[in-house]
């Protein structure tokens, strides 16, 4: 998918969706990761130095993958944050950002590797934009078995009357109702603590 497919659907839904990406034997393997962030940060990238442009932030976003986890590392962010989540009956993840790093990327993924109605109910994505002066806007991102989502990790701009102003997103995964949830959050930026 091009960068400027990407930074339409991100500017028309809020989020990015591709179906059936991935498998549940890729659940846990450290290695897809590392994969997964170097093949999508290139457009990605173009994506976040888009934003800067519209929001009149200084610098871009390197090209390569490599070089911006070089970066982080230089301004003190080591761990990475990323993580495989395994939620059971009545466990959620809390509507929460992650942008409050020194060099944080504007972007994040989540995978699916279990079959919503068959391993596992309820654990839906749930995102929230909140919009200056007016009311936050909820959405379900409808996630199945392998798909993987890109969604803001904190804040991204939106056209206004006036030019471009920032909504911020959250994110949560719901109560899982009953079943085993099996997923992944994926960060491009490093932390300094996880």
């Amino acid at each position: 998918m091009m960068p400027a497919d990407l930074l339409e659907r991100l500017d028309e839904d809020g989020f990015i969706l591709l179906p059936g990406y991935l498998r549940e034997a890729h659940f846990g393997s450290w290695g897809l990761l590392r994969t997964l962030q170097a093949t999508f940060y290139p457009a990605l990238a173009e994506v976040a130095n888009h934003w800067r442009a519209r929001f009149d932030q200084p610098g871009r976003y390197p090209r390569q993958f490599s070089e911006f986890q070089a970066q982080c590392r230089a301004a003190g962010q080591a761990v990475d944050p990323s993580r495989f989540t395994r939620l059971g009956e009545q466990d959620y993840l809390a509507l929460r950002h992650r942008g409050a790093d020194t060099l944080a990327f504007p972007l994040q993924m989540v995978a699916l590797f279990s079959a919503p109605g068959e391993d596992f109910s309820g654990g839906e994505l749930l995102l929230t934009e909140q919009r200056p002066r007016l009311q936050s806007r909820p959405l379900v991102v409808p996630l199945r078995h392998g798909d993987i989502a890109f969604f803001p990790s904190h804040r991204r701009p939106v056209a206004g009357g006036h030019g471009y102003y920032p909504i911020t997103t959250r994110h949560a995964i719901s109560r899982v109702r009953g079943g085993q949830r099996l997923g992944l959050e994926l960060y491009f930026h490093l932390v300094a603590t996880a």
